[in-house]
């Protein structure tokens, strides 16, 4: 009787859901485009709110780069970006020109961006105590004066500037500035990878009260969160600004649709007409989302009951009445729980978000000293890459091909795969990606090999240990990767610590694997003739487990290799850095190029590494 009771209330919520998500697909869908920042995101989650409640809208999103939005845009992938930087699309002229796109008119143009700093270093802060760093810190010019208040933790010579995101048309402006004022001679322009990577760097610093100086721009998070202030440059000409030689214009920053939209739902279309906003506007929402811990959603229903003005400025009476409607409590303000998970959400993030802020300030030497040393580490190793001769370093690998695979060909290969690389004219950026490579697996394998052996000879330790192996090897590397930035700063630091979390798991397990599958009766042997357990450890289970072993450093390195590109998007510059300017600014034959000479060399290390694991078999 339970049985056929609950079996009857299954397949009414079944027929309910079926019927609700039937209602839903009947519905006209529009696409919009999120290219990854939180003003988007935000005005996404505005115009969504509003074509549900006002003209019953379904809605997906498509996310990217953007140049890949902005492709996916002309393609007719993509309804609506919210949010067109027109001036930083490369493309943008052209696109227009083709007819596939129609723009409905600026969100906002009062947006500011170029060099930045924290106001103490001009003024102090007497509530932090920190004293005025650089009074006289007015202009771009006047950085060239200042090398030595924003030292570059990569080369203690210079200052370190942090540049716009690669693949942004405006990092190229900057770029030009820099070279065109001088600051090349004693600053090192430095790409974080990407606008989280530079934000953090911009919280870290300012957590600590240090000095710092890079790109940003108005309507951020962190333009509305911390007190910066904008260096002051020469008046904007189009002609000088793009050598780089004065202020940057406040982009329009515009809603642009594919013309299918009009043919899809010409009364949101005529809504977006209308949408307009400003940076201050922009900016208050995205303090509320920093301060709150709020979603977007919730955001966009927050942003539109305290500003009521904008629905009668947007929207025909009757459609602002929905709206109005829904925002008091009525269609939209209860959420079905059959489909929807109810809002019981708890705050866990915050707390975690204070405990990293709080290690950031109150241990900051401690990680300073790290940094330091791991800098060292890995300018050391690039450095002496580079001082070996490029024509000895492919003698070298050929050499060593031949002696571990028995066969000359396979040594020739890998040299051509090397002299390749240097044809490509991507030498320099092999031995940077080498270097972190290198210094990742070095680590890994002083950290990875003693735990391994500890694992294999104690079932408490594995017992212990396997749960953190298993999230390590599971859990997505920006996970990790947000906590290293903040602590240490974007970089080849950071990134040489996250790539070790990631590749040092096959080395312990596949070590404390080997030594426990040697043979029982071997190791009982050893006993019996009178050696410890220590000695049968290091004479006998390890050597008869090395190929097992060799096999896990093998993977380390694949893995090490494998985090390249993601490394890149914390600023570890090399090939990495070139496949994701490639990603940014669609240049398939750039990307292609960046990435074989990643393929040549993980597979040279592969077979190198397979070949030694081989002989030790052997």
């Amino acid at each position: 009787m339970l049985i056929r009771f609950l079996c009857s209330v299954l397949l009414i919520v079944a027929a309910f859901c079926s019927s609700v998500v039937q209602a839903q697909e009947n519905k006209t869908t529009i696409i919009l485009s999120d290219a990854g920042w939180d003003s988007v995101k935000f005005h996404n989650a505005v115009a969504e709110y509003i074509g549900r409640t006002a003209f019953d809208l379904n809605f997906s999103v498509i996310s990217g780069s953007t140049p890949i939005v902005q492709a996916a845009l002309v393609r007719g992938d993509i309804d609506v970006n919210m949010e067109t930087w027109t001036d930083n699309i490369p493309s943008f002229e052209a696109d227009m020109k083709t007819g596939k796109l129609i723009n409905l008119g600026i969100n906002f143009d009062d947006d500011k961006q170029g060099f930045y700093v924290p106001r103490y270093v001009i003024e102090g802060d007497n509530a932090r105590n920190i004293e005025p760093m650089a009074p006289d810190l007015k202009t771009v010019r006047d950085l060239s004066r200042y090398p030595h208040l924003f030292k570059d933790d990569e080369n203690k010579n210079k200052g370190r500037i942090y540049g716009a995101i690669p693949g942004w048309a405006i990092d190229e402006i900057m770029y030009k500035k820099y070279v065109a004022y001088g600051l090349d001679r004693n600053f090192v322009y430095f790409r974080s990878g990407s606008e989280a990577a530079l934000f953090t760097a911009f919280m870290a610093a300012y957590t600590k009260g240090e000095p710092i100086v890079g790109y940003c721009y108005e309507p951020t998070w962190i333009s509305g969160k911390l007190d910066m202030v904008l260096l002051q440059d020469a008046p904007y000409s189009p002609e000088a600004f793009n050598a780089g030689l004065t202020e940057a214009r406040g982009v329009p920053v515009c809603v642009v649709a594919n013309v299918q939209l009009l043919e899809k739902s010409p009364e949101f279309a005529a809504f977006l007409k209308k949408y307009k906003t400003s940076s201050a506007l922009t900016a208050e929402a995205l303090a509320y989302i920093a301060d709150t811990k709020s979603d977007y959603a919730t955001t966009a229903k927050w942003f539109l009951q305290n500003h009521p003005e904008l629905l009668i400025q947007w929207l025909p009476s009757d459609k602002a009445d929905l709206v109005q409607k829904s925002l008091r409590g009525g269609e939209e303000a209860s959420t079905n729980w059959l489909l929807h998970f109810p809002d019981w959400r708890l705050d866990f993030t915050g707390p975690i978000d204070d405990f990293v802020k709080e290690i950031n300030a109150k241990y900051a030497t401690f990680f300073n000293n790290i940094k330091t040393f791991l800098s060292w580490c890995i300018s050391s190793i690039e450095a002496l890459l580079n001082l070996i001769p490029w024509w000895l370093t492919i003698l070298m690998t050929a050499f060593a091909g031949k002696k571990l695979t028995q066969k000359w060909s396979n040594g020739i290969l890998y040299g051509l795969g090397l002299f390749l690389i240097g044809i490509f004219g991507y030498w320099g950026m092999m031995n940077e990606t080498l270097a972190v490579v290198i210094a990742a697996v070095v680590i890994s394998l002083l950290i990875g090999l003693p735990i391994g052996v500890l694992v294999s000879t104690s079932k408490l330790a594995n017992k212990l240990l396997r749960p953190f192996l298993d999230a390590m090897q599971t859990m997505p590397t920006f996970v990790y990767m947000i906590p290293a930035v903040m602590l240490l700063g974007p970089g080849k630091v950071p990134a040489v610590l996250a790539t070790v979390v990631y590749a040092v798991v096959p080395v312990i397990r596949l070590t404390s694997h080997g030594i426990q599958q040697v043979d029982e009766e071997i190791v009982e042997a050893s006993l019996a003739y009178g050696a410890s357990r220590w000695q049968t450890l290091f004479k006998v289970q390890i050597p008869q487990a090395m190929p097992t072993i060799m096999t896990g450093v093998n993977q380390t390195m694949m893995m090490a290799v494998a985090m390249v590109v993601t490394c890149a998007m914390i600023g570890a510059n090399g090939l990495g850095m070139e496949v994701l300017i490639a990603i940014n600014r669609t240049e398939s034959g750039r990307g292609l190029i960046a990435g074989i000479s990643i393929v040549i060399i993980a597979i040279i290390i592969d077979r190198l590494t397979q070949s030694l694991a081989r002989k030790k078999e052997g």
